[in-house]
């Protein structure tokens, strides 16, 4: 046993050693690695017991590294080899070539059929894309009734606006001629007007039933219920009630500025409108001047005939207002549309009155209560908005153009309006004027 037990003592302490050994080697190689960074000094010792110990170790370091270096070399040698002329030259290369040539062969077979596919697809996606633009062209393009309707109603609008302009420029020039007393007229002298108008009162606007009867001789030759009964003082039927006033054709209006005896009937509402406006505007004629009077200025008469003169201007602009409603509300010179019938019997209207209405051709005004008011009293108009986005965007284009027409209207009454305000200001003024140059002169200055 003891001996065993010496053994195995001896044993490790000879393991302990070489480990030693081993450990003080590898310390050595780590400081001789690590040394060439640090500044190297002279050595002062003179001696050193440990140099042929160091010298063996050294030894023994190189041989560790030339014997790794040769093995590195030889492995690397082995590798390129295995890799250029085994691996590479002898196994990879001679098949990737096979490859790459059944590759390339394969593939140009298959080019055609790619290329065919390739042409097929786009154009499959080149005809679908035009059948879709194509729907969408014809969706947008493609009219709709009710966009054609603003347009048929709107077509003579523009020469119904220009009738109602030259209706007001006759109106008011024939009242100018009738107060001015232009000669040839049935104004000329103040008896000659009053004659006139009373005989066409009795032959066409009397009425025999009225004071008590006792109109009967006077009315010998008015038909009652001819249409023009009373009409010369019944505003409400014979000017707003109605859209569309009866004035004939260019011709009889043109021909109140030389008629001498105001205007014959002639199956038209003029007589009405002019009788109406000679009540209501300068009913009685103001006496003529005499050249005489007006040559020396006897007594004042030109000072009194300048102050009559701007009497009858204050006069012409309150009757402005009456001459625009009348020419906005005057037929046109165009034959009836069949568009504006078609709207009428949509609202419900007979027939029998519809052919009544359409008679004459629809007046300014009532175009533009179609356009602005009437035609959206149909429901069809709410149902015809189910359309496509761009029609309904064409009537919505439309509808703002009626809408500036319609403030331009509104724009015109607002000036006509304003004008009249600025002169009855200016006459209420006057008579405080007149009434302080009174004062002002009773005191003497």
């Amino acid at each position: 046993m003891n001996k065993q037990s010496n053994n195995h003592t001896h044993m490790r302490k000879k393991h302990i050693t070489g480990a030693r050994r081993v450990l003080m080697v590898i310390l050595f190689a780590f400081t001789l690695l690590f040394s060439t960074s640090i500044t190297d000094k002279k050595a002062e010792a003179r001696c050193c017991v440990c140099c042929p110990q160091v010298t063996l170790y050294m030894y023994h370091v190189q041989t560790i590294l030339s014997v790794t270096s040769a093995h590195t070399a030889a492995f690397t040698m082995l590798r390129d080899q295995l890799l250029s002329v085994s691996w590479w030259q002898a196994g990879v290369q001679p098949l990737a070539k096979m490859m790459a040539m059944e590759l390339s062969t394969i593939g140009w077979a298959q080019i055609a059929q790619i290329g065919a596919f390739i042409d097929g697809k786009v154009l499959g996606e080149t005809i679908t894309d035009m059948q879709v633009m194509s729907a969408k062209t014809a969706k947008r393009q493609m009219p709709a009734v009710s966009m054609c309707k603003f347009a048929s109603l709107n077509k003579s609008l523009a020469a119904s606006d220009s009738r109602a302009k030259m209706v007001h420029a006759v109106l008011n020039e024939y009242s100018l001629r009738r107060i001015l007393g232009q000669a040839e007229t049935a104004g000329a002298t103040q008896s000659r007007d009053t004659k006139t108008r009373f005989r066409q009162m009795a032959t066409l606007h009397c009425d025999p039933y009225t004071q008590g009867s006792e109109m009967q001789n006077v009315c010998s030759g008015a038909v009652v219920n001819n249409g023009y009964t009373n009409k010369d003082i019944n505003f409400t039927d014979a000017i707003d009630t109605p859209d569309t006033i009866n004035l004939g054709l260019d011709g009889d209006i043109a021909a109140l500025l030389n008629n001498t005896d105001n205007n014959p009937l002639n199956d038209n509402e003029i007589p009405n409108i002019v009788a109406m406006k000679q009540f209501l505007y300068k009913h009685e004629l103001a006496p003529r001047a005499s050249k005489e009077s007006l040559a020396s200025d006897v007594d004042g008469h030109r000072s009194r005939y300048l102050k009559w003169r701007g009497s009858v201007a204050k006069r012409s602009v309150a009757e402005n207002s009456f001459d625009a409603l009348v020419g906005m509300k005057a037929s046109s010179a165009l034959a009836g549309s069949n568009a504006y019938q078609l709207q009428l019997a949509t609202l419900g209207v007979p027939n029998a009155e519809i052919q009544q209405i359409t008679k004459v051709a629809p007046s300014y005004w009532a175009q533009m209560e179609q356009l602005s008011k009437t035609i959206y009293q149909n429901p069809d108009f709410f149902v015809n908005l189910y359309d496509n986005p761009h029609n309904v965007m064409r009537q919505s284009a439309a509808m703002e153009a009626i809408s500036l027409m319609q403030m331009r209207d509104y724009y015109d009454s607002l000036i006509r309006s304003e004008m009249a305000l600025s002169v009855l200001l200016d006459t209420e003024v006057s008579k405080e004027i007149d009434a302080l140059n009174n004062v002002i002169t009773q005191w003497g200055y």
